[in-house]
């Protein structure tokens, strides 16, 4: 069986607005809950490996960022971060559009399958960064952050607002999508503290995107002032 960074790997096809994404991720996704490498990193930091696995808000905003279209011809494509991009499904979609993109995650190993799942996909140009969203970071301020089920604990929702704030760019938007998660919920009026204006947008994936049709929501950010 193919290996990547010392996983057994599988390939799962996911389709995003009539294109299919060939995703290699680890074979036996919960079985690394027994890895010891994740054990020790969770003594450290309460490490789990959420990015081995297609979320269904990553279906959610995938098919979201497909109908974004091309950027504008004559001009630089934005800036797009991904953030906590796992296998980095959202970040393909919005390479292959023309968007210049980083995918991103606190994860090495994310980020390896992430740059693999480009190369198999055939999306050049993309950048890979270890990014942590309780830190600040210097370089050029994404003009898009692109977020997939991050909400998952109470205790990253201000972080990833204070973590926006700080690195949109003047006139940005960051969509933050979730599949509904009570833990989410209060995102919008924490974000709203750190000086975010948000718009909640309802959504549902087209029928058929990843062999299901996920509901959720996507939390559209800007900075205000």
């Amino acid at each position: 069986m193919e290996q990547l960074r010392g996983y057994s790997v599988r390939v799962e096809r996911i389709p995003i607005a009539g294109r299919t994404y060939e995703l290699l991720m680890p074979a036996d996704s919960d079985g690394l809950l027994d890895d010891p490498r994740v054990a020790a990193r969770f003594d450290q930091d309460e490490y789990l490996p959420y990015w081995a696995a297609i979320w269904p808000a990553a279906l959610l905003l995938g098919d979201a960022v497909a109908g974004w279209g091309a950027p504008p011809s004559g001009t630089e494509p934005p800036r797009v971060l991904e953030l906590g991009g796992g296998l980095g499904l959202v970040g393909l979609v919005a390479a292959r559009l023309g968007y210049r993109v980083t995918i991103s995650d606190y994860d090495e190993d994310a980020l390896a399958f992430a740059e693999a799942n480009a190369g198999r996909n055939g999306v050049c140009g993309l950048d890979f960064r270890r990014i942590d969203w309780r830190r600040e970071y210097e370089g050029p301020r994404p003009d898009r952050i692109l977020a997939a089920d991050v909400l998952y604990e109470s205790r990253n929702l201000e972080p990833i607002a204070k973590f926006v704030a700080r690195h949109l760019n003047q006139g940005g938007v960051a969509w933050i999508a979730d599949a509904n998660r009570s833990t989410a919920a209060p995102f919008e009026y924490v974000a709203r503290g750190c000086g975010l204006g948000v718009t909640v947008i309802p959504v549902e994936a087209a029928e058929g995107a990843g062999g299901g049709v996920p509901a959720g929501r996507i939390f559209v950010c800007r900075v205000e002032g």
